[in-house]
């Protein structure tokens, strides 16, 4: 016996827990499972165990009648089922609710990429020569260089990073680790922006640019407001890409950081870090490498999910026969 809610809220310890779920999925599920939850109780829910096919269909009529994509509709089933499994290993109940509704997932829409020439564009945006966009340059050199998830990315510390063997140890969905190359390019510019911040922890480099502060001063500009390398605080930090207080930096802000770098390099295209993890796989699928090595890259559980970049390639040889052959 037991409040709904109540389970909900074991179903998210559950995943997070012994399923290894990330904290971003379980936020997700949770946010479905408060809207289930309420749908249910308006009907006269109070415990798990009250819970019946027809509330969840009911639920789902709701969601679809909000004019939702079909993505969205098919993870809160996902979601629902992943719940009623739950409530039956748990002995709360034992049957599944959702044992007669479809676990239909959407159909996988072909990621959005940018081409060879376009992320060359976009990566000569971040100018390595100004004290705080080193930072940027060398966070978005990596991300394109080994197609790492933002979160990832973000967490990534001192530690996880071998500069000298060029590459570096990560943490996917599920807390799974895997071990990625680095580039020589990206290699470069890390390295630059750690000597930066090891010339500002030994005290060998200002965290401040005095000569651009001093010219907004005399031009009458506010005088407090100085354009700010890397502050004590990011020097000193215990992570690779630390904001300026040393925390993790966050993933909205690689999100911003990208979307102005796109905006200077004149790219219609709306950039994240997801397009430039779908342009890592999708470049090197069609430079020969093989599905099982960018799976391991990419750190998909599944090799399904790796094979959506075939029909990116697949959509791009049709594009160029289209515009290329006479009788296309």
């Amino acid at each position: 016996m037991g409040i709904l809610t109540t389970h909900v809220d074991a179903f998210i310890s559950y995943i997070l827990l012994e399923r290894g779920h990330s904290p971003n999925t379980a936020i997700g599920y949770r946010a479905d499972l408060n809207e289930f939850a309420l749908s249910a109780m308006q009907r006269g829910v109070r415990n798990a165990e009250d819970i019946l096919e027809i509330h969840a269909l009911a639920f789902l009529e709701q969601v679809k009648a909000r004019g939702v994509s079909q993505a969205t509709v098919g993870r809160k089933i996902v979601t629902l089922h992943s719940f009623a499994k739950y409530l039956v290993i748990d002995n709360v109940r034992k049957d599944d609710f959702m044992d007669n509704i479809a676990c239909k997932r959407a159909t996988r829409r072909i990621p959005r990429t940018l081409s060879v020439s376009k992320v060359k564009q976009l990566l000569q945006q971040p100018d390595p020569g100004d004290p705080r966009l080193l930072r940027d340059k060398a966070l978005c050199e990596l991300l394109y260089a080994t197609g790492l998830r933002a979160s990832e990315l973000a967490n990534l510390t001192l530690d996880d990073l071998d500069l000298k063997g060029q590459e570096l140890k990560c943490y996917g969905k599920g807390r799974k680790e895997r071990i990625v190359p680095v580039g020589q390019v990206a290699c470069d510019y890390i390295a630059l922006y750690l000597l930066q911040r090891k010339a500002v922890s030994q005290g060998l480099a200002d965290s401040t640019k005095p000569d651009t502060a001093a010219k907004r001063a005399s031009a009458g500009k506010v005088g407090r407001k100085k354009i700010v390398g890397v502050t004590l605080s990011e020097a000193n930090s215990r992570y690779l890409f630390p904001n300026s207080v040393g925390d993790a930096i966050a993933t909205s802000a690689i999100r911003t950081l990208l979307h102005k770098a796109a905006e200077s390099a004149d790219l219609e295209e709306n950039v994240t870090p997801h397009v430039l993890r779908h342009s890592f796989a999708t470049h090197l699928l069609a430079h020969g490498a093989d599905l099982r090595t960018i799976q391991e890259l990419l750190g998909h559980a599944s090799l399904a999910t790796t094979e959506i970049y075939t029909h990116v390639s697949n959509e791009r040889l049709k594009e160029v026969y289209r515009k290329a052959h006479p009788r296309a």
